[in-house]
């Protein structure tokens, strides 16, 4: 029985892992993989469409990840294919990289503290988002944007405006009465007024 870490490319998926401890990045992932046995593997690069084909093949098995943008996603395909997910805080794994790797932080030291806390049954653990939480979660999110871009839109506008000698108070804010105003005031050049119209209309 190996208990030193064997880089491989790929995920042997004819072997039984205990957890597979996956460190999520924007393009690809860096696995640990214990196996039932007791040998330690590690990808240090694993794309995620090479990830999600191997989990497809897996027998059931326990994944852990940190909380990030990918997560929720991940947690949803992994377990629509048989498999349980372990979300695990950033400060456990840092907590974990620091004492067992002497803080030599690195994906693959990520990965291997994520598959070895799952082991800890006293950990507190993230709950991932279901897909309506999800969807909530990003029209949320969708709004707040939208309504700060908003915002920021009518205080440059309504300081254009300002600059030509057109005074808009704060309570003046729907589109109609915007571009009337706008429309109406002499002083803007032509090219000008479109503009403003134009910056109301897609507001």
């Amino acid at each position: 029985m190996s208990i030193k870490r064997i880089l491989v490319n790929t995920i042997d998926t004819d072997l039984e892992y205990e957890v597979i401890g996956i460190d999520l990045a924007k393009n690809c992932v860096s696995a640990i993989l214990l196996t039932t046995d007791g040998e330690i593997f590690g990808i240090d690069r694993l794309d995620y469409q090479e990830l999600e084909k191997s989990a497809q093949e897996l027998s059931p098995t326990i994944f852990a990840m940190e909380p990030c943008t990918e997560m929720n996603y991940m947690v949803q395909k992994l377990e629509d294919w048989g498999h349980h997910c372990i979300v695990i805080s950033g400060k456990n794994v840092k907590d974990y990289v620091e004492s067992h790797f002497s803080n030599q932080k690195t994906d693959l030291n990520d990965a291997q503290a994520l598959a070895f806390l799952t082991k800890d049954t006293q950990l507190r653990t993230v709950k991932a988002k279901d897909p309506e939480q999800l969807k909530y979660a990003s029209l949320t999110t969708l709004r707040e944007q939208y309504v700060k871009q908003y915002r920021q839109t009518m205080v440059s506008l309504k300081g254009i405006c300002q600059v030509w000698g057109l005074s808009i108070s704060k309570g003046i804010s729907g589109k109609a009465r915007l571009k009337d105003m706008i429309e109406n005031h002499a002083a803007f050049p032509a090219e000008l007024r479109t503009a403003l119209v134009g910056m109301v209309a897609h507001a």
